[in-house]
């Protein structure tokens, strides 16, 4: 609907960035704190529905205001990417106090009285009132508990595949990239083959992983690349990594368009099923949203049923507005 196309715009940025967001505060924290930045860091007082996020000569945004907007523009695949960060809840507030003002300044300009304001009016009162009819059928159509349990039971003994966590490893990796013509490759290897040396003998991986590598993602992290699985890495890297036996076997030098790799493994996952009370709630959401999927459907084929199309009038409209709008 027009009227909240602001706070979707805003959202959309909101989640586009999100990703990088959390990859930033993955970062290790600074070495120092500043009092006065911990001094204003206290604990916020208690969150209700009338507690206030923006105010001005618009009024105010609270977060009732904001949690009833928020619930019905995030989709639950993309809710724990928006909370993630508090950007993305004050750019999505104020996009809610902006579109306030704004109507605020039109009513005072009367922008509601004109032709084009009570079409555009009336067209925003009908979309929002459908809406509602169709959430209503929606919801009246939900199942309950007993049956949700049966739905997530049933579903994860006939798709037990789906529902399976594949095999992760959790590796450190030091980076030692080439020149772009290639003429470096035989230094380099030697290089990587001396700090390879030096690991054998016992040397600290994260202190070499800090001095030497050139991953700016992982290097100040003493090489460190968390958990993944399959399909994640580049070919020659995600072999030798997931050839390692034991936390603290090494590989390398192994060559990938990046450059030479040394590798450690530190951790292995083996591939699991997951349990029902990890799947629960993401099937209890996908019935919730068939069923009510299917209610709205079944309304609007009645409707559709009922309603007489006359189709010589549309063909009539259709090849008038074509001739007038010729380029």
């Amino acid at each position: 609907m027009k009227k909240q196309a602001l706070f979707i715009l805003t959202l959309t940025a909101a989640l586009v960035g999100a990703s990088a967001q959390a990859s930033a505060q993955n970062a290790p924290a600074a070495a120092a704190s500043d009092p006065a930045s911990t001094a204003s860091a206290a604990a916020p007082a208690a969150i209700t529905p009338a507690t206030i996020l923006i105010s001005g000569p618009a009024g105010t945004v609270t977060v009732g205001d904001f949690e009833q907007e928020a619930g019905q523009m995030v989709a639950p695949s993309q809710r724990a990417m928006f909370w993630a960060s508090a950007d993305n809840v004050k750019r999505a507030a104020q996009s809610i106090y902006e579109r306030r003002a704004l109507v605020q300044e039109a009513l005072q300009e009367k922008l509601d009285s004109t032709p084009e304001g009570i079409t555009k009016l009336k067209l925003t009162r009908e979309q929002a009132l459908a809406e509602l009819l169709l959430d209503a059928r929606g919801k009246a159509s939900l199942p309950d508990d007993k049956a949700l349990q049966t739905y997530a039971r049933n579903e994860m003994q006939a798709n037990p595949k789906q529902f399976q966590i594949p095999e992760q490893i959790s590796v450190r990796h030091i980076l030692l990239p080439i020149a772009k013509d290639d003429s470096d490759r035989a230094a380099v290897r030697a290089r990587a083959q001396d700090l390879l040396a030096q690991l054998r003998k016992g040397a600290d991986f994260a202190e070499l992983a800090k001095a030497n590598s050139k991953d700016p993602g992982s290097a100040a992290k003493g090489g460190e690349l968390g958990f993944f699985g399959r399909g994640k890495m580049v070919g020659p890297f995600e072999e030798a990594a997931f050839d390692l036996k034991k936390p603290g076997d090494l590989a390398g030098p192994v060559f990938t368009p990046f450059g030479f790799h040394i590798i450690e493994l530190l951790a292995r996952k083996p591939a699991r099923q997951q349990s029902l009370s990890e799947v629960q709630q993401l099937l209890r959401e996908q019935l919730i949203a068939q069923r009510s999927k299917d209610a709205r459907k079944q309304l609007l084929e009645k409707i559709q049923g009922a309603a007489q199309v006359n189709q010589a009038n549309i063909d009539a409209l259709q090849q008038q507005q074509a001739a007038q709008n010729q380029p």
